[in-house]
């Protein structure tokens, strides 16, 4: 009702569309095995498979210069390949005590075997996007990294172009490019694959312990072997205006200053400059989680069924206790 006018209801296009999508259609092998011995005390699950799409839908990312956000388009043809292994291992077991070891873990292996037409044109368009790039420009859509899609590749690859780091003598970044050469120049067509955010392995590990009438649980969270882009560190810190706004304070004590240093971050001269898509902010994210506790009493059946209920528990549980990482964890109102 909102967009009621004199002349009727409006219109408004919530979606761009793509007359040119098409199903996908997915082969799957699946193998496996249940294991369990010791009067199944001890139990393995383990399973493998793999799967090839052909035009897999995947959700596109575009600049929002564009009007949307995103649009759905058929990749090509993909193949996830993986295995899984769930393991219980139940130590104790006797009327008054329970000991339970649980652990499981997953790895899958995403790869593009062929891409679309549609998709090369978009790679040419994240390419285009950073020709609107100029001298002291600070918009932050340049500093965004955009997925592109290279067969080989998969299609959770970061790309941005290969850093040498900061030179010392002055304070400016070094680029290589795919031909081997070192240049100070960012340039959109030198970007390739410098990490992927799919982990190598993730999955939950802990304990159920029971004694009498309490029991205790807990579970872990844990991945590794992946990587993310820390953007938070690309705009809030590298590429914050110094000039009006609160900054942290790695702004100014982890970046080139003067000659000799040595520093992660480039020259604060060049604070104007947006930074865009470098290896230099690619981070390791490996990953452990204390997900969750909880401590829970079971009163005696004998004792509430003169109360009418069959079953009464007391629980009391905490959340994400802990949380260990290899990338620094940013929090904020703007983070």
């Amino acid at each position: 009702t909102e967009d009621w006018y004199m002349t009727g209801l409006g219109s408004v296009l919530q979606y761009l569309g793509n007359a040119d999508l098409q199903w996908e259609k997915t082969n799957t092998f699946d193998a496996g095995f249940d294991f369990g011995m010791f009067d199944d005390r001890l139990f393995l699950k383990f399973s493998y498979y793999r799967k090839d799409t052909e035009g897999m839908i995947t959700t596109v990312s575009l600049p929002t210069s564009s009007g949307f956000d995103s649009y759905y388009a058929n990749l090509g043809r993909v193949e996830n390949a993986g295995f899984e292994i769930d393991l219980r291992y139940n130590v104790i077991r006797s009327k008054d005590w329970n000991v339970l070891l649980f652990a499981n873990m997953s790895h899958n292996r995403n790869r593009i075997l062929e891409i679309s037409e549609a998709l090369r044109t978009y790679n040419n368009m994240v390419d285009d996007l950073y020709a609107g790039y100029g001298n002291g420009s600070s918009n932050s859509m340049y500093s965004r990294t955009y997925t592109k899609y290279v067969e080989g590749g998969s299609t959770t690859s970061i790309f941005a172009v290969q850093s040498l780091g900061i030179n010392p003598a002055n304070g400016q970044e070094l680029f290589l490019r795919p031909d081997g050469t070192v240049t100070y120049d960012w340039n959109a067509a030198d970007q390739v694959i410098v990490g992927n955010t799919e982990p190598d392995a993730e999955g939950a590990f802990g304990f159920n312990l029971r004694w009498k009438n309490f029991s205790l649980f807990t579970s872990f969270l844990y991945r590794w072997g992946g990587q993310q882009y820390n953007q938070t560190l690309v705009n809030y810190v590298e590429n914050v205006d110094l000039m009006t706004s609160n900054a942290d304070r790695r702004a100014y004590w982890q970046r080139w200053i003067q000659q000799g240093d040595v520093t992660s971050l480039k020259s604060i001269a060049d604070g104007e400059y947006t930074t865009r898509p470098t290896s230099r902010f690619v981070q390791n994210d490996n990953v452990l989680q204390f997900n969750s506790l909880s401590l829970s009493y079971d009163f005696n059946p004998n004792l509430i069924k003169k109360a009418g209920m069959g079953m009464l528990r007391l629980t009391a549980s905490m959340e994400d206790l802990g949380y260990w990482s290899s990338i620094r964890r940013e929090r904020g109102l703007s983070y």
